[in-house]
């Protein structure tokens, strides 16, 4: 077995092991919500012993934007609840930068993200 394929494995079991602990985590924090809960949204607090627990609610939204702009303009200006936020267009933004590398850095600031690694098993050759 060489370096890279006990690298390999290693990463598996972590994996695993960070599943795992990751599921019993979230028991547990399921488990603590449920016996502070005391709103749907917002933020709860308790003392147990010597721990402060804080338990924040919150609750998903999703936009039905077409249905939104039915209704937007009956609505006064200072209850409109939707905003738009600009995000970039990566096709278009590849796009730019085979016409000019350089112009996007002028709106843009790029970083390296976390590499991801993915290992699958292969058969034995």
């Amino acid at each position: 077995m060489n370096d890279l394929e006990k690298m390999a494995e290693w990463f598996l079991q972590c994996v695993d092991a960070e599943r795992k602990a990751r599921e019993e985590r979230i028991d547990a924090e399921m488990m603590i919500a449920k016996e502070l809960k005391t709103k749907d949204e917002g933020t709860d607090k308790a003392v147990a012993g010597c721990f402060a627990i804080t338990v924040t609610n919150k609750l998903t939204r999703t936009l039905d934007y077409e249905a939104y702009r039915e209704i937007e303009d009956s609505l006064p200006e200072g209850v409109r609840c939707v905003d738009m936020k600009p995000a970039i267009n990566l096709k278009k933004l590849r796009a730019l930068e085979m016409v000019d590398p350089k112009l996007p850095s002028l709106f843009i600031t790029t970083k390296p993200a976390k590499a991801s690694v993915k290992i699958e098993f292969q058969e034995a050759a």
